[in-house]
């Protein structure tokens, strides 16, 4: 008898988990899911951003193939909470040692320069010098052909745009927002466009130095990994604003993720006879049932994407271990990309 009340009383626990669940799934996604979106999506790239997102809907996306380059360039219709109504242009590369990049940069940039009749342009290195992983912005500008000071017949002559360049610093060396020190410039030098380079967030750790990503939109500096400064934006400025960002950063909640999702692979890829031959350095490419999921990992095994994030953000941030990290192989990152983008500047010529 003892032991029935036991049962009947377990199985009572188990169906109000089930009906929790349920409710979760059902009312959670649209409310609370949606709250914990806004607060755990630790990414300034498009792409990420927008697979909450409906298609067709909230955006319109074109994708352009190159052997080794991919550029995705997304037209946000509606503005988002995490993602402002604009253009954005990502180049994904593998081998970043590709001439095609800096080509094909150049030309995206230049179609978005080419929209105001030979303008002066400011060109921003954000970030901080001494920070590696936050260091694309100044130096970029290390390599930046300036014009402005040139006689206007050496400009005309090599059809060179006026161009002016400027590293702000960041708040804490010079205790002001940069985007006052931008706007003060742009009012002396009458700037036309600007154009914005810093560091960004990703949430998927393949991407680390191995994008490119430009807008129409402008920046919010910092806000990928939660220092939330002015917006350097047409509206803040008074000007047009490109942002060129590299994602240089990732959070721990977004690697673990991540690292769940190989650790799935690994096992589905090991029940293959035929990877038992592979051998050294290789991807996972194996699958596993929600049945074989729940059973490596239990519940947390049948979380999609979305609560996986949302899991860790919740358990990570509380004990203060959601660190900000970047790859061993920043320093390389950071030489090779800004050399690109800097190129891609210096090559941009008015017809």
């Amino acid at each position: 008898m003892i032991k029935a009340k036991k049962m009947f009383k377990y199985e009572n626990i188990i169906i109000l988990l089930n009906i929790v669940k349920i409710i979760f799934m059902k009312i959670g996604n649209d409310f609370y899911g949606d709250i914990m979106n806004k607060q755990n999506t630790h990414s300034d790239l498009a792409n990420e951003t927008v697979q909450s997102l409906q298609e067709g809907t909230h955006y319109r996306r074109n994708i352009e193939r190159y052997d080794d380059l991919i550029i995705e360039q997304y037209q946000i219709l509606k503005a988002h909470s995490h993602i402002h109504k604009g253009n954005y242009i990502e180049f994904f590369f593998k081998d970043y040692h590709s001439p095609l990049i800096a080509e094909k940069l150049k030309d995206k940039i230049q179609q978005m320069v080419d929209q105001i009749e030979y303008p002066t342009i400011l060109i921003v290195g954000l970030g901080n010098s001494y920070l590696t992983s936050d260091a694309i912005g100044p130096r970029s500008l290390r390599d930046i052909r300036v014009t402005h000071y040139l006689d206007d017949s050496i400009k005309l002559q090599k059809h060179y745009y006026d161009i002016l360049a400027l590293t702000p610093g960041v708040m804490y060396q010079t205790g002001m927002e940069t985007v006052d020190i931008i706007k003060a410039i742009v009012e002396e030098y009458d700037i036309d466009i600007v154009i914005a380079i810093d560091a960004l967030c990703a949430s998927d750790y393949q991407k680390l130095g191995h994008v490119i990503q430009i807008n129409d939109v402008g920046i919010h500096p910092g806000s990928g990994i939660g220092n939330h400064r002015k917006a350097i934006n047409e509206e803040t400025l008074g000007c047009k604003v490109i942002a060129i960002g590299v994602p240089t950063v990732i959070y721990a909640s977004s690697l673990l993720k991540d690292t769940l999702g190989l650790i799935k692979d690994y096992f589905g890829d090991s029940l293959n006879p035929v990877s038992r031959l592979k051998v050294g350095k290789r991807e996972y490419k194996g699958s596993l049932t929600k049945k074989q999921e729940e059973s490596l990992l239990g519940y947390v095994g049948l979380l999609n994407e979305e609560e996986l994030q949302s899991l860790l953000f919740e358990v990570l941030n509380p004990v203060d271990c959601n660190y900000v990290m970047s790859d061993k192989q920043i320093d390389e990152h950071v030489e090779i990309l800004s050399f690109i983008i800097s190129k891609s500047l210096n090559d941009l010529r008015y017809k």
